[in-house]
């Protein structure tokens, strides 16, 4: 395992893409994850805030966190940005919200008159002062990295434009997966030949910034350079928490049993909700996003079903249980929307937390080879 410790920001703000890169850094053994809400708690090497919504992010950690967050880069923190977490870093506006805005320069992708919207106008734009945040393309690009192409998605991240940072990787291309959600010809000029990855050092710690999403599963090449780059990172020794207390037999299975039950509730109510979509903060959310946490949670009961001893906490049968009645009743409501949607991400969190403690054990068992 590689003991670097990655305090992963999943509050509010936070999107379902931060599951792809728990399940990316868990294939390449790094399992020292904190998953957190509160970025005052981030006592690790790294702190990830990921895909979402910056606005959500913000009304979350306030002023108060984003003085945390500089306070943990300034100290010799790596803070590691993808999409809404590189737009919180940036400083792109001359009237900028009150951000982190470590990194001076523009975007491509902001205009008081943006082009047309041909496709998804729900994923086309966000207001920002006196004009909008706007996204071209949807899906995969081509990236020009360490003189290489290199295939990534792109679901929001920005083109920048930045003398304030080293650029490690640009926009290159389209591919026949790319959706574009405006004409062809105005999304090249936005975003080709912008920076889509900056490094940046600030006093004694350091900004990776992401436009795409390196992490994403269906793309190992780019999952390699992720890990590549964390893997320069040098871990200060943070220790690894176990979580909940190690169960076997009976107690695991009964256990197991119930909490699959109850998450597959869950996971087929969420899909029931097909005709309704909630506006949260910036965002618009789909069923798909619910049933997404419910799918991943159900899988990591499946992997504990297949081990002898697991970590387990009782208090995830009636969490589990609570979250399947509130999808059965869940309406318009995007109040209601919101509360379920940070109540399964704590969940499916726990959950990976204890897969982590598991994994963990076996590791401690295994004999020290001999040189």
């Amino acid at each position: 395992m590689n003991h670097l410790k990655i305090a992963l920001y999943i509050g509010k703000g936070a999107s379902h893409s931060w599951i792809w890169l728990v399940d990316t850094l868990d294939k390449y053994g790094f399992r020292n994850i904190l998953f957190i809400t509160d970025v005052s708690t981030a006592k690790a090497d790294v702190l990830v805030m990921s895909g979402g919504d910056p606005f959500a992010i913000f009304s979350s950690v306030q002023q108060k966190g984003v003085s945390k967050i500089r306070k943990f880069i300034e100290g010799g923190g790596t803070y590691l940005g993808i999409c809404a977490g590189t737009y919180f870093a940036l400083k792109f506006h001359d009237d900028p919200y009150p951000w982190l805005n470590l990194v001076k320069g523009e975007i491509s992708n902001f205009s008081v008159n943006p082009p047309s919207n041909t496709r998804m106008p729900h994923k086309y734009q966000v207001p920002y002062r006196n004009g909008f945040v706007f996204h071209p393309v949807r899906e995969e690009v081509v990236l020009n990295y360490c003189g290489n192409s290199l295939k990534a998605p792109l679901y929001g991240g920005p083109g920048i434009v930045s003398a304030d940072a080293e650029s490690l990787a640009w926009y290159k291309g389209f591919t026949k997966k790319t959706l574009f959600l405006c004409d062809r010809k105005a999304a090249k000029k936005t975003l080709l030949g912008t920076s889509a990855l900056l490094s940046k050092k600030v006093k004694k710690g350091h900004l990776l910034l992401f436009g795409p999403h390196f992490e994403h599963p269906y793309y190992p090449d780019a999952n390699k350079e992720l890990i590549e780059m964390l893997s320069q990172i040098a871990p200060l020794g943070y220790p690894f928490e176990i979580a909940g207390e190690p169960v076997t037999g009976d107690k695991k299975r009964t256990w197991t049993k119930s909490l699959r039950r109850w998450i597959s509730n869950g996971r087929l109510a969420a899909f029931g909700l097909e005709n309704y979509h909630w506006k949260i903060g910036e965002k618009i959310y789909d069923p798909e996003r619910l049933a997404y946490f419910f799918e991943t949670s159900f899988n990591l009961v499946q992997g504990f079903e297949q081990k002898e001893k697991i970590f387990i906490r009782d208090n995830l049968l009636e969490e589990a249980k609570a979250l399947a009645l509130h999808v059965r009743r869940l309406g318009p409501d995007p109040k209601e929307a919101e509360i379920l949607l940070e109540g399964v991400k704590q969940f499916t969190s726990q959950l990976y937390s204890l897969h982590f403690s598991t994994l963990q054990q076996f590791q401690q068992l295994q004999p020290t080879q001999k040189p």
